[in-house]
This record gives structure tokens, C-alpha cells and sequence, in this order.
């Protein structure tokens, strides 16, 4: 079928293949029917296929690699961050619809020496570095590609073009961040928090005051910057820890605020709520004579993302070595003795054996214990009265 129907390569695969950058995934634009044939496609690989039939696309997927077909289709929005009303259309139409010129090159399969399609200047663009819009409205069409725009422009050390920023600019002071919902902002919000180095996106963002638009309170970039240069990126989830510094410095309310506008969920929005809780525990995390028990009853429950990311904002000091032990060895200690040991000792079956095992655990982190024999001896005190519980 595919050899029958006009078939691009279009976008980001072919931008990459230019600059010289890895790829994973694959978008195809037919001038024809993209469901059909990802259909037959995923029925031959046996992968798994995804159908979006609003808007005449699919995907077909495998592990980590993606591939996108999308029907050539025109757009036209009636609102300002509005979906698209959406019709077939050409490549030429496709290609137009698109956000920027660097995501505007095709190539056409099937042919005995394709030449990329380049009607929007792309190629130049690539050569020059710039993140162009096609037209003055696209930022009034789909906000969201404001987002966009500074994810490409940091991770290519691109820079956006003069007219499309002033054009980003009117976008923001016309509020037309105010219409998109909170999914589409939080899928955007993955994407930038997906690249390898998302600081640079997340405080450029905050410059140019587009998480301002989203909510008044994303204006502080400090936390972002601090993280960069500290942070290496490899330890616990790199996304969740700039999420945590993009909400280190909201109050609770703010925090709340934010967890809603990007409908974030559940383990978003914890690591969200526990950030700004743990700042305000900092100066407990001071105290010179904080024991190891006060320590993991501060943070158990935490989200580690959370308590890593705090550690690393902060200036390097006790806070973050306290924050660092507790990831790092804390949170595992446990009492040698089990609940069946209790009952073998003659504790009563009940409440009583789990306050005696945290009695144990408060004593092996505060170092009060440390063989099998020394919590036994500390059960048979409290068995005997000797020692509370």
C-alpha cells in the first residue's frame, strides 16, 4: 500500500538527520490514509499501534522507538489555543501547519534520488541557528508552542529569531497561555523535563516569563541554576529533580496552584508538596544536635526526588549531608530482630510488638545498638520494665 501513496519523511527525523543528532523516532506524513496503513504496519512487526482518528494519525511503537503517520492535513484554529479543526489536505498544507521552520523539511520516499522539500527555509534556518515561527499568529494558534520553542533553542544552542520572539512576546501579553489546558501544558512540561539537560529550557522559560503566564508564582530561576551546577544528572530521576527546583520556592499555596494548573499527577504533585514542606524544614536539617532518628522521621515519607533535590539547592553544609546520609544509608537501616523474633522472645502478639521494633530501629540509627545481642538485651529491659517503649 505505503508504495502506492505519496510517503515523507517529515520533521524531526530529517532536521536531526541534518544536524547530525541521534534519533528514535520516525514521522511519516501520507497523502492518504496514515491509520490504514500503520494498521497493516504494526500487524507485520507486531507492535503495538495507537489510533487518533480526530485527527487522521497513529503510532506505532515498539520498546523505545516510535513510529508516527500522520494523514497530510490542513489546519485551521477558531480560537486562540483552541485544537484545530483539521481537514485532509497536502504535503505543502502539512508542512505550513507546522510550528517552525526547522520542523518544516520532507523527504519523499519511494523515488530513485529523493530531494528533500524545503519550502520554509529550514535548511537556512538550521545553518543560521534560528527557531522561526511560519507566521505572526502561531504562538496565538498553539500557545503551547512557546514551550517548544525553548526546548529546541537549548538543546541546539539555538537562538529564537527577532521577529518571533517579539511575536512570542504579544502571545504572552495577550493571555493566550490562559486557554490551553492543563494536559497540554503538563505534556509539554514532560518534554522539556525529558531532555538530557533540562535546566537551561526550564530557566530560559522563566526569563522570557512564559511559566509566568501558566502561573504567576514560576518566576525564580535560582533553584534551576543551582541545580545545574551541582547536579550530574544521573542520580535518582534527573526529570523529577527539576521539577522539585521548579517548585522549591512556592509557598504551599502557590505549590497547590501549580499542581492544579498543570493537573500534574500523584507523584508529581508529591514530589511539588514535599519540596516546599522540606525547605521550610531546613532549619531543623541545622540543628547541631539533630540525632539520625530525627533525621528519618523528618523525611520517611518523603518522596526521594524531593529530599535530592533540596540537598542539592541548598549551599553544601550539614542540611545536605544530613539530606545525603539519609538517602544514602538511613533509610535502610533496619533492627536485626524481626516480629517473629519478638514472639519467640515473649513479647505479646499485638501493637506492642511494632512499638518495640521501632523502639529497635530508633536505637540502631541513633547507634545505641549494634549486634543481635544488643537488641535483645534492650527487649528483655523493656519486657522487664526497665526501659520504656
Amino acid at each position: 500500500m505505503a508504495e502506492s501513496l505519496p510517503v515523507y519523511l517529515v520533521g524531526g527525523p530529517v532536521r536531526d538527520v541534518l544536524l547530525g543528532a541521534p534519533t528514535t523516532d520516525l514521522d511519516f506524513v501520507l497523502e492518504g490514509d496514515a491509520p490504514q496503513l500503520a494498521s497493516e504496519l504494526a500487524r507485520e512487526l507486531g507492535w503495538h499501534l495507537v489510533v487518533h482518528d480526530r485527527f487522521g494519525t497513529a503510532t506505532v511503537s515498539h520498546e523505545d522507538c516510535h513510529i508516527d503517520l500522520v494523514t497530510a492535513r490542513q489546519e485551521v484554529y477558531s480560537a486562540p489555543g483552541a485544537l484545530p479543526e483539521v481537514s485532509p489536505g497536502t504535503i505543502h498544507d502539512d508542512l505550513a501547519r507546522r510550528d517552525f521552520s526547522i520542523n518544516t523539511l520532507a523527504l519523499p520516499l519511494f523515488q530513485s534520488v529523493p530531494q528533500p522539500i524545503d519550502e520554509h527555509h529550514g535548511i537556512d534556518e538550521l545553518g543560521k541557528g534560528l527557531i522561526r515561527t511560519l507566521h505572526p499568529l502561531s504562538f496565538a494558534d498553539d500557545p503551547t508552542r512557546m514551550l517548544r520553542a525553548v526546548r529546541y533553542e537549548q538543546r541546539f544552542g539555538f537562538a529564537l529569531e527577532i521577529e518571533s520572539k517579539a511575536h512570542l512576546r504579544h502571545a504572552l501579553a495577550s493571555g493566550y497561555m490562559d486557554a490551553v489546558s492543563g494536559d497540554r501544558l503538563r505534556h509539554e512540561l514532560e518534554r522539556i523535563l525529558a531532555e538530557q539537560h533540562p535546566g537551561p529550557a526550564l530557566a530560559r522559560a522563566i526569563d522570557l516569563g512564559v511559566l509566568k503566564a501558566i502561573h504567576p508564582a514560576l518566576i525564580d530561576q535560582t533553584p534551576i541554576l543551582s541545580l545545574d551546577s551541582r547536579s550530574s544528572g544521573d542520580n535518582h530521576s534527573s526529570s523529577m529533580l527539576y521539577l522539585a527546583a521548579l517548585a522549591y520556592p512556592l509557598s504551599s499555596q502557590d505549590a497547590e496552584g501549580v499542581i492544579q494548573r498543570f493537573n500534574l499527577p500523584g507523584h508529581w504533585a508529591k514530589v511539588v508538596q514535599d519540596t516546599g514542606e522540606l525547605r521550610q524544614l531546613v532549619p531543623q536539617f541545622s540543628s547541631a544536635t539533630l540525632p539520625n532518628s530525627e533525621i528519618c522521621q523528618l523525611l520517611e515519607g518523603r518522596s526521594e526526588e524531593a529530599i535530592a533535590a533540596v540537598s542539592q539547592i541548598g549551599r553544601p553544609g550539614v542540611v545536605s549531608q544530613r539530606l545525603d546520609l539519609y538517602l544514602t544509608e538511613l533509610c535502610q537501616v533496619n533492627p536485626i530482630l524481626d516480629g517473629d523474633s519478638m514472639l519467640a522472645m515473649g513479647v505479646t502478639e499485638g501493637p506492642l510488638v511494632g512499638r518495640i521494633l521501632g523502639k529497635l530501629r530508633t536505637a540502631k540509627l541513633d547507634r545505641l545498638v549494634e549486634s543481635e545481642e544488643d537488641e535483645r538485651q534492650l527487649v528483655r529491659r523493656i519486657l522487664a520494665g526497665r526501659e520504656d517503649v
